[in-house]
């Protein structure tokens, strides 16, 4: 999805990265991490178009983007949330959250719906002013309006920084749906799959009743597990539907057609690559699936996640 080859970058006379190399996998959530002041942030405003590089390359979706305008970017697929938040205070919610969307000339739809479902509260204060939010709503407000732009590729600038745990946590889950393109209702969605199962059942006069108790169990596994732990699961609930389907004389009907839209909405939402800087190493840990480090503007450790050990986290983070 991105890669960045050998990037140098100098701001006001001052060489801030020095031949960054890293590689960020389609569908995966990659945290970039260091201690302070050691090019971070840099690295993020050049790969949007804030910061030009002064050599090496950044390669998007197979694309070089060195020199492509900022808006560009934005257009091409790359959505931001900056370090600070940066919304409008003097906006209101709903105007910082179309704001992003309206200037690509995008009308969101379904994308709206799953933002409220993500982030609750934001369809509670609307009308309010985006200056009047905690600190934590902004960040959500923050997140939201990117995700409106309909991104492949979301970065965030330590999204965790000065906010209360219980929203960490509503910002990770949300960061975890977001990487596996989970439906926003999925258990809702679920849920209303095997009660229409249920109702098949017992008014219809179905050839292959085991077909449909093995959709059945399929569906309530993945609600005990969670689809997470078992992302080859839809796969397998289309193909038994499909054969339900194509074997029952109930073909075409509205029941049938009810599940069929129950179980496509699960598949709806398309995955998302995630970009992360942050320091707050439990939450990495939990949410990535690979890391680089940086130090003085070089890339000095990197690997998955299950290598970022406690030894590298004392030589490389640790103050």
């Amino acid at each position: 999805m991105l890669s960045i080859k050998n990037l140098c970058v100098s701001l006001d006379g001052s060489r801030i990265l020095r031949d960054v190399s890293i590689d960020v996998p389609e569908n995966q959530v990659f945290c970039l991490m260091g201690r302070n002041g050691v090019g971070k942030t840099t690295t993020l405003k050049s790969i949007v178009g804030i910061h030009r590089p002064t050599s090496g390359c950044i390669i998007f979706k197979g694309k070089d983007i060195s020199q492509m305008p900022a808006e560009d970017r934005a257009r091409a697929g790359i959505g931001y949330v900056p370090q600070g938040r940066g919304i409008f205070p003097h906006l209101t919610v709903e105007e910082n959250l179309f704001i992003g969307a309206i200037a690509q000339g995008k009308k969101p739809g379904r994308s709206l719906e799953r933002i409220y479902s993500l982030f609750p509260i934001l369809k509670d204060f609307l009308s309010r002013k985006g200056g009047m939010l905690s600190g934590g709503q902004q960040q959500q407000l923050s997140i939201a309006r990117a995700l409106l732009t309909e991104p492949d590729l979301l970065i965030l600038d330590e999204p965790t920084e000065g906010i209360q745990p219980n929203i960490i946590d509503q910002i990770g889950d949300a960061l975890k749906l977001l990487r596996r393109g989970g439906h926003h209702n999925e258990p809702g969605l679920m849920a209303e799959a095997v009660q229409l199962l249920k109702k098949l059942r017992d008014e219809s006069d179905y050839p292959e009743p085991a077909l449909i108790e093995k959709l059945s169990d399929d569906i309530n596994e993945m609600r005990r597990v969670g689809a997470e732990r078992n992302a080859a699961a839809f796969t397998e609930l289309s193909r038994t539907f499909e054969a339900i389907r194509q074997k029952g004389p109930h073909e075409g009907n509205l029941l049938g057609e009810e599940i069929a839209n129950a179980l496509d909405q699960l598949h709806s939402e398309k995955s998302m690559t995630i970009l992360l800087v942050e320091q707050y190493l439990d939450f990495c840990k939990e949410l990535a699936d690979n890391f680089a480090i940086l130090d003085r503007g070089s890339v000095v450790a990197r690997g998955s996640v299950n290598e970022l050990t406690d030894e590298v986290v004392r030589e490389h983070l640790t103050v």
